[in-house]
């Protein structure tokens, strides 16, 4: 990984994310790519980069997917090498960078690096150890990030030394990825990495039957509003639509600028409903339903792997009439887009239509957890138990009241909506 280092800066800002005591005037700060991935590499983190690219995701580096390479770092202003780079990985939208860092890979397109991080790294490579151990994947490693290796190398019987080399990268299951490619070992590994090919070109397959019934199902999208009725799927793209303009930052949500995720959180949260975080999470925050019934306010998702939504990276809000509206990617601003279908998954999941309202007293489930988690907002403190019970008419009457509404512990959509966070917008 020292290939991708793009040399040594003084760290003058820790961003929130690094104590005093680990940052001084002599701490420099190293970018850690990935593994330069070119031809003759093949297997799942290839077929990311190809369709990143736009070039056939079949997980087979050769010269097409070169061309397609050297013409998306010509468009990105990167030297056109033709190879994924560590200026490549850099340019590359985080969370496809991410993606593909940490998938596997193998042929002998992949240069043998395997990198030691620490304190003080960053970089593409940082992301994928600290979404493997379960903290924000900022891309920067700071002492959360070296507490979660730690714990995570206690686990495997490792020293905990809150560094990740080759046998911290090991136990995480991530030898084999760009973030941690050794170097052949024996002629066992040349047959092991034509039968990847194979799997990769098999997976490719399955990929490509999604893809042509996703292509199937937009297509209806574009000739059909979309519109719903829904008060507060409609609050949700109301707040939305007021954050048109604001910057993508990766771990923002708001109110000066978002990440994918954080724009769709912060939309229903103001809303009353509370979602998830993540984007892959978010996938199950509601029913689903076929691509081509989607309605405004439903969520649409993108993975690296259309078989598998655990490797969602990208969450969109549907606009209507096939357009969507999220925050895209870095350098980019929250804002309305044609709906594109690479990575898209077949299925809209609809937040808003798991509310039921009115709630009353003696109510129970989703709904009334979700009321109770808008109340804390407000700080009643009540418990999240899922029943509508005495203390939680209490915290809706005092909030009623205050909002000179009578004395009724009954929500309905206008006390609901009243619940909602909203920021300055």
């Amino acid at each position: 990984m020292r290939a991708g280092r793009l040399g040594a800066v003084t760290l003058v800002v820790a961003l929130g994310c690094t104590s005093l005591a680990a940052v001084s005037a002599a701490q420099t700060t190293r970018v850690d790519t990935c593994a330069t991935v070119g031809q003759g590499a093949v297997g799942p983190a290839v077929a990311s980069i190809q369709r990143l690219v736009k070039a056939d995701a079949d997980g087979d580096y050769g010269p097409l997917t070169a061309a397609a390479v050297a013409k998306w770092q010509k468009r990105h202003h990167v030297p056109r090498t033709g190879v994924v780079d560590a200026a490549t990985w850099q340019a590359m939208p985080a969370d496809v960078a991410q993606a593909a860092c940490g998938q596997q890979v193998h042929g002998n397109g992949v240069a043998p690096t395997c990198a030691v991080l620490a304190i003080g790294a960053r970089g593409p490579a940082v992301a994928v150890l600290q979404r493997k151990v379960g903290v924000d994947t900022d891309g920067d490693f700071g002492p959360i990030t070296a507490a979660a290796v730690k714990a995570a190398q206690k686990k495997a019987k490792l020293r905990a030394s809150g560094k990740a080399g080759p046998a911290t990268w090991a136990a995480l299951g991530l030898t084999g990825t760009p973030a941690c490619m050794p170097a052949p070992e024996s002629p066992a590994q040349q047959a092991a990495d034509k039968a990847a090919q194979q799997k990769a070109a098999a997976a490719a397959k399955a990929q490509q039957v999604i893809h042509d019934q996703v292509v199937k199902l937009a297509a209806a999208l574009s000739d059909a509003p979309g519109t719903t009725t829904n008060p507060v799927a409609l609050a949700a793209m109301s707040f939305a639509g007021d954050q048109r303009g604001k910057p993508y930052k990766w771990g923002g949500t708001g109110p000066a600028s978002y990440d994918c995720s954080g724009l769709v959180m912060a939309s229903y949260l103001s809303a009353g409903i509370t979602l998830p975080r993540v984007a892959a999470d978010q996938y199950g925050a509601g029913p689903v339903v076929a691509l081509d019934q989607a309605q405004r306010g439903d969520l649409l998702f993108y993975a690296s792997d259309l078989t598998r939504p655990a490797t969602i990276y990208h969450v969109v809000l549907y606009a209507g009439n096939g357009h969507v509206l999220d925050a895209p990617h870095a350098g980019a601003n929250v804002g309305t887009r044609t709906l594109w279908t690479t990575g898209l998954l077949p299925v809209a999941v609809r937040p808003a239509a798991q509310l039921t309202l009115p709630l009353a007293p003696g109510a129970s489930g989703w709904s009334v957890a979700q009321l109770q988690q808008a109340l804390n907002r407000h700080g009643a403190k009540v418990s999240v138990d899922g029943g509508f019970g005495p203390q939680t008419a209490s915290a809706v009457r005092s909030w009623k009241a205050a909002h000179k509404w009578g004395t009724s512990a009954r929500v309905g959509v206008r006390a609901w909506l009243s619940l909602g966070v909203t920021p300055s917008r």
